[in-house]
Parts: structure tokens; C-alpha cells; sequence
């Protein structure tokens, strides 16, 4: 898991680069359709069902959009406007957003997880504003963290409505069919607006970034990503998660020269300790015995 977690954190960086000379929407969805037929390679490899039955395609299509093609159209659109780092800390939210989810769904969550949630919000604030000493906030400063932060709802909301799919179909296989079906619906969406002619644009250094995280932090990332959820669980799971923004602000920082703040370090520490508290809260919650209904 420890591998996964560099690989995800690593898409940040290297990404960053290849949007400065190329479309935001064609970058994502080019990479999620190369990372669908490198999965569905896998699940082949494996001797893995590739089929999907035909009670599922309607919920695969729509977990798609919201989990690849509306994710993905955020995350790229975002990376154009904000530093690296700071997505990488911003998408960690995504546990705040799933206590939300579960909460609406009708389940129990302390207070515990709401201060958690609270406390990550805050943290964002501070890794938006970047300063100890002044307020520095303004409307046009907030378009990329609003990305990121509809980024780690649409992936929350994935993740959370894919849980009974992998039970019965594998999440691999979830994994592959999401991947692709997002894909293909965000790569006319991305041609509507931009051109094929953009590939041209990479030299070889950004065509081999373009490619990496393509077959990198989603391909080989997903396939360790599928594993853990189906040895760990989630909850073993989002221990390790929690050091995704960890490699993606170092790595920005040591290899690409994103600058590194004291505000924005504390500020992702602030978000990383309000997502374990939402976590350990989750948990908590779901070893409780549902009361009997009267």
C-alpha cells in the first residue's frame, strides 16, 4: 500500500506540467482511457471476469459520471489553477465528504466526526490562504480549491456508492468499467472544446509525464488500490490513504519547485488530523449496535 500511495501522490506533480502545454479535460480523460484498457489488461491477465451484466451497466454509467468524468473534469480543471500541493491537500477532504454522505444516509455520527470535519474545513482555509500574518482570501483565489473540493465529493460519493458493486462484481472490475465509461463520455465532452492536435504540443519529456500518470497513479495505483480494499478493507485502507498528500507535497516540493509554506504545511496538518478524527469516528459508529426499530 505503501507503493500505492506514492503513486497516487505522484500524479500531482508530473500533471501539473503536462496542463501547463495541454487541455485539462483532454488530459484526463486521454489518461482514464489508457488507464481503463491497462486494468481491464490486468483483470485479463488474472483470468478475471471482464463481463458486466446487464442489470449493472445503468449504475456503472452513472457511478462513472459522477466518479471519473465529473472527478476527473475537476481535477484537471483545478491543477490549472492552484499549485500541487495544495490539491493534494485539499482532496483529502474526501473522508469529511464521505461522513457527510453516511450521515445523510441515515447513519450515526458523533460529535467527534463533526468536530473532525469541522477541523478539516479550517485546515483548508488555512492552506488556501497561505499566510500566518495576514487574510490574504479572496473570490478569485477560491475557483481552484471549490474544484478540488467538488473533486473530493464526486470521488467520496464513488467510493461510497461503489461499496456494494465490489462486494458482488470484484472492484477491479468495478474499477476497469467505471474507468473506461467515464472516459469515454468526458473525451467528446474534451474534443467539443479542444483537438487531438494538442498531443503534438508534448515534447518527449511531457508525452512521458502524459504517459506515467496515465499507467502509473491510476493503472498500477488502482490495482493496488483494488487489492487493499479487498485484504484491509476501508478502514485499514484510509490509514495508508492518509499519506497521499504527504508524497504529493514533497515530491512537488523536492522535484517540481512548488514553494512550501509554513501555512501550508500546518494548514495540511491541521486537514490531515480533522480526516483521522472523521475516520476513527466512522469507525466508532459502525461497530455501534443499530437500535431495533420499535
Amino acid at each position: 500500500m505503501l507503493g500505492t500511495v506514492l503513486l497516487m501522490g505522484s500524479s500531482y506533480p508530473f500533471a501539473k506540467d503536462v496542463l501547463a502545454v495541454m487541455s485539462p479535460l483532454l488530459y484526463s480523460a486521454s489518461r482514464y482511457l489508457v488507464a481503463s484498457l491497462f486494468l481491464f489488461a490486468a483483470l485479463a491477465l488474472m483470468r478475471r471476469p471482464l463481463d458486466l451484466p446487464r442489470r449493472d451497466w445503468v449504475p456503472m454509467l452513472l457511478l462513472s459520471l459522477v466518479g471519473v468524468a465529473l472527478f476527473q473534469a475537476c481535477w484537471g480543471l483545478a491543477m490549472t489553477r492552484t499549485a500541487p500541493s495544495l490539491g493534494s491537500i485539499v482532496m483529502t477532504t474526501t473522508t469529511a465528504f464521505s461522513a457527510i454522505l453516511a450521515w445523510f444516509g441515515g447513519r450515526r455520527l458523533p460529535a467527534l466526526g463533526w468536530a473532525g470535519i469541522v477541523l478539516a474545513f479550517a485546515g483548508v482555509v488555512l492552506v488556501v490562504n497561505n499566510s500566518l500574518s495576514a487574510f490574504t482570501v479572496t473570490p478569485g483565489s477560491l475557483d481552484g480549491t471549490l474544484l478540488w473540493m467538488l473533486a473530493a465529493f464526486a470521488w467520496a460519493f464513488y467510493v461510497e456508492r461503489c461499496a456494494p458493486y465490489n462486494l458482488r462484481l470484484g472492484s477491479l472490475r468495478v474499477m476497469a468499467w467505471t474507468t473506461l465509461l467515464g472516459s469515454l463520455v468526458l473525451l467528446p465532452i474534451s474534443l467539443a472544446f479542444d483537438s487531438l492536435a494538442e498531443f503534438g504540443r508534448l515534447d518527449d519529456r511531457l508525452l512521458g509525464f502524459w504517459l506515467y500518470t496515465a499507467i502509473f497513479p491510476v493503472g498500477v495505483a488502482f490495482l493496488g488500490l483494488t487489492a487493499g480494499l479487498d485484504r484491509l478493507g476501508v478502514s485499514r485502507v484510509m490509514v495508508y490513504m492518509y499519506l497521499i498528500p504527504v508524497a504529493g507535497v514533497g515530491l512537488s516540493a523536492a522535484f517540481f519547485g512548488d514553494p512550501l509554506t509554513a501555512a501550508r504545511v500546518l494548514g495540511g496538518l491541521v486537514v490531515l488530523a480533522g480526516v483521522i478524527l472523521t475516520r476513527v469516528a466512522l469507525d466508532r459508529a459502525a461497530r455501534l449496535p443499530r437500535p431495533s426499530p420499535a
